[in-house]
């Protein structure tokens, strides 16, 4: 009886048919404005995604008055579950200048039917903001 797996190990997830994906918005002097989906993108049948990393930035670029929550966030939801926040940048004060970030070098592995985005939000009346939120992701066989 021979054991062994037929046709050789399974290769690593890099070898297995990867397509690599980037998923960006960048805006300065973005006026202030609701939630917003800058992009999304959903893991399709046969597929696994891992998230190679991520990146969340805000920045003041002229005061609001008044001055309202800014928030970049990059968010995950699994198929069939919740929301789960993997990065989110926030800023509340109103100086010119003033900013917020958040980075991810490695992140989670996503199964067919979750979804990850990028969302951006400036609950300000007045004033500008310098926007990004960014992420890496390479698709490969599940």
């Amino acid at each position: 009886m021979r054991v062994g797996f037929p046709g050789g190990p399974r290769l690593e997830w890099y070898d297995r048919n990867p397509y690599h994906r980037f998923q960006s918005f960048q805006n300065n002097n973005t006026a202030p404005h609701a939630i917003t989906d800058r992009w999304s993108y959903t893991v399709p049948a046969g597929k696994k995604a891992f998230v190679e990393a991520g990146q969340t930035y805000a920045r003041r670029v002229t005061a609001a008055a008044p001055v309202g929550l800014v928030q970049v966030t990059i968010s995950i939801q699994p198929s069939g579950a919740g929301v789960a926040i993997l990065l989110v940048s926030q800023i509340i004060t109103n100086n010119v200048g003033d900013g917020d970030h958040a980075e991810i070098g490695s992140g989670p592995v996503l199964y067919p039917g979750d979804l990850i985005k990028g969302t951006t939000y400036d609950g300000s009346t007045a004033g500008t903001i310098n926007l990004n939120v960014t992420s890496e992701i390479t698709e490969f066989d599940a």
